[in-house]
């Protein structure tokens, strides 16, 4: 991915260092990191990417959660975000474990979608979800999931969005219009290409896009 000349030298820097700067893991253990990457491949799947271009999810949770970066209030009868995804981590595994007899790290991909329908619907067995709702850790957990992965420039280009609109600002916002300075998209959704925006079209060449 080629950063946008667009950006201002901050924006550049955040973008640059959520590509390339992977956070090392300070609140989950190796174990529980090997769990949650199971479980993000089952939630947001990336097939259409090669192992080394995928979006990487369980770090930045990692430090979401050891710096404390999260929403601030929690639900009657929820406690805080770091114990629910300790807690959830251990009800899938407990989940998996009446059903199948083995850990979510040893299922097929089948099996393990099974245990997750049953975390999300309420019905998963297991001694942590006599005291959790499932449901409601589902939630949780595939709200921060989801925000973690379109945090990502890579996931950026997917859905067409040029990144931060510093010293431009957005000023067409109906449906379907840019403004004059963003990039138009070639190519598919999920290999979407760099181009280039002239003078003529209001503002200084840039591109953005990302390789998957």
């Amino acid at each position: 991915m080629r950063e946008s000349e667009a950006w201002e030298d901050r924006d550049r820097a955040l973008v640059l260092s959520r590509l390339h700067d992977i956070p090392a893991l300070r609140f989950f253990s190796p174990e529980e990191a090997q769990l949650l990457d199971a479980v993000v491949d089952r939630l947001i799947p990336q097939p259409d990417r090669a192992p080394d271009d995928r979006v990487v999810v369980t770090p930045f949770l990692d430090q979401m959660l050891f710096d404390d970066d999260t929403d601030g209030f929690r639900k009657d009868g929820m406690p805080w975000d770091q114990e629910v995804w300790r807690q959830a981590l251990i009800g899938i595994d407990q989940t998996s474990n009446a059903r199948y007899g083995r850990r979510f790290v040893e299922l097929d991909a089948t099996q393990q979608d099974d245990v997750l329908s049953a975390f999300q619907s309420g019905e998963a067995e297991g001694a942590v979800w006599r005291h959790l709702p499932s449901a409601a850790v589902f939630t949780k957990v595939i709200e921060q999931v989801v925000s973690v992965y379109y945090a990502h420039p890579s996931a950026w280009a997917e859905i067409g969005w040029p990144g931060p609109a510093s010293r431009r600002g957005y000023m067409r916002t109906g449906y379907g219009q840019l403004d004059p300075w963003r990039p138009r998209e070639i190519g598919s959704a999920s290999s979407v290409q760099l181009v280039e925006i002239s003078e003529s079209v209001g503002g200084p060449s840039g591109s953005v896009g990302g390789t998957h």
